[in-house]
């Protein structure tokens, strides 16, 4: 029977002390080292090794290199790969400070997030309202988590298994650590209904492709994407309002920010699609002002609209890339 309310179960399994797993521990144990360096050197860790990751992922790059030019046609070859590197620096520097979040104490942690716009989650908490976070795949977007979590602000989120169990198992304990509840997204949306409607905010991240039968075909930077229409639903049902959010690293600062957006004003209508399209509008907005903070190795653009064959967007590509060649013939 499935169960009622399935959160993430952070208890440690034995299994992950297995030999195989050996190097993921070594990896963790370096983050938490490097916890304790300067930001500054840390991020020029990262900037010695942004090119390296450049020249060397091939497979993630081609998605990369896909995505900006379907988002920035507008933008010149050289405006895009300063886009790309930018979007790198910003992965490695987050990832060379995620040990932060578990060895560093709060009251370091919380100087080293500058926020702009918590009016708009303060006059949603004095009308007694729980928020569902708008959250597209930045870097650094955990931050956003560990903020609202230590502002005292009961959350909840939705999560896919990693490919690798230590660092799916690290990373959703330390969300659950912070007081927020995990769920697994095979669950469906009806946990974290009732979540909301008992006071918890949300986490939505709206920008993944879920596949052709749970989405609808709204405009992303001016081409259809297969988008999740569930947060309309999710707003109607449970009376919380959409709060767009992004979370960036300052280079400049070195330090994380937070940028919160006044919440969606009469939302949602009676177009579902319109809704849909509204919100992939917001994100838009967000990227085009932030372009080097997202995630641009996820397959947003997977599922097509009126697909020409069996294989996606991506997968000509790669396929030729895991041969050795080029990913255009």
């Amino acid at each position: 029977m499935p169960v009622s309310d399935p959160v993430f179960d952070s208890a440690f399994q034995s299994r992950l002390l297995r030999p195989r797993y050996w190097p993921s521990w070594l990896a963790l144990g370096l983050l938490c080292v490097l916890a304790f360096v300067p930001p500054r050197l840390r991020d020029k860790l990262a900037d010695w090794l942004a090119p390296l990751v450049l020249r060397f992922s091939k497979k993630q790059i081609y998605i990369a290199n896909t995505n900006l030019d379907i988002c920035f046609p507008e933008r010149s070859e050289a405006e895009r790969q300063a886009i790309l590197l930018k979007s790198i620096r910003i992965g490695l520097k987050s990832l060379l400070g995620f040990g932060e979040f578990t060895v560093r104490s709060p009251a370091y942690l919380m100087k080293r997030i500058q926020v702009s716009g918590w009016h708009h989650i303060e006059a949603e908490q004095a009308a007694g309202r729980p928020v569902i976070l708008v959250v597209p795949h930045s870097w650094p977007v955990d931050a956003a988590g560990y903020f609202f979590a230590q502002r005292g602000i009961a959350m909840c989120t939705m999560m896919k298994s990693a490919r690798n169990p230590v660092f799916d198992w690290h990373i959703n304990r330390e969300r659950a650590r912070s007081g927020c509840q995990v769920y697994e997204r095979k669950a469906g949306i009806k946990p974290v209904i009732k979540a909301v409607k008992g006071g918890r905010s949300f986490f939505y991240l709206p920008d993944q492709d879920h596949g052709r039968e749970a989405s609808i075909f709204v405009p992303f930077f001016g081409r259809a994407k297969a988008t999740l229409p569930a947060l309309p639903r999710l707003v109607k049902l449970t009376g919380a309002r959409a709060v767009p959010l992004l979370a960036c690293y300052d280079e400049a600062q070195h330090c994380y920010r937070l940028e919160i957006e006044a919440p969606f004003a009469d939302y949602p209508s009676d177009d579902l699609v319109a809704d849909t399209g509204r919100m992939n509008q917001m994100v838009e907005q967000q990227l085009r002002q932030h372009p080097g903070q997202y995630m641009w190795f996820l397959k947003i653009f997977e599922t097509l609209e009126h697909p020409v064959d069996k294989h996606g967007l991506y997968e000509a590509g790669i396929k030729r890339i895991r041969r050795g060649l080029s990913p255009h013939p």
